[in-house]
């Protein structure tokens, strides 16, 4: 019976931890002037010579191609709902970086500690960097990790992630408010 009691404890775990949302951190650098920006690019990295002809971009080494360009589009759709024109070269760069971290989680318990629980799992993390173009400044970092399924892209929790980062992200100046956020005439 205790066995399976932990076994049970143990799937619990498991389904709440895949319910969680994304661990969202963002920064920003202290002189950063968000005003002076109307525009961005997005920065990718160029297709290998042996690719096919016409492949815009390269996703990283390893990586699902159909989730990047998911985290592409949403980053890109984010940008433009905040204000900014997506105009080369942009005053904004934005560099997009992806990867998974096989981790090992163990845990004491029982009389003496004597009893172990080993978990591993796999942490993806998304990381969204905003340079100055012109200087190559550091300007805006946001990232967001999560325990992940490494074998199966789960589009809902790659827009909960991408939101929750640029949820963060400083409006362009002179954007006009959406319409709930107007006043009514006089």
């Amino acid at each position: 019976m205790p066995v399976r009691k932990h076994v049970l404890v143990a799937v619990a775990s498991l389904a709440l931890a895949a319910c969680q949302s994304p661990t969202i951190t963002t920064d920003v650098a202290p002189d950063a002037n968000f005003a002076a920006y109307r525009s961005f690019i997005l920065v990718v990295a160029p297709p290998p010579v042996s690719a096919p002809a016409g492949l815009p971009f390269a996703p990283p080494a390893g990586a699902n191609p159909v989730a990047y360009e998911r985290i592409r589009q949403d980053i890109e759709a984010s940008l433009l709902a905040k204000g900014y024109a997506e105009e080369p070269p942009g005053e904004l760069s934005v560099i997009v970086t992806v990867g998974t971290r096989d981790r090992t989680s163990v845990n004491s318990w029982g009389p003496f500690l004597s009893q172990l629980d080993v978990h591993q799992y796999t942490q993806g993390e998304l990381a969204v960097d905003v340079l100055d173009t012109r200087t190559h400044k550091p300007l805006w970092h946001g990232q967001a990790s999560q325990t992940i399924d490494p074998d199966k892209s789960d589009p809902k929790v790659i827009d909960a992630a991408v939101a929750g980062i640029m949820a963060q992200f400083p409006q362009a100046s002179g954007q006009r408010p959406a319409p709930s956020e107007r006043s009514p005439a006089a």
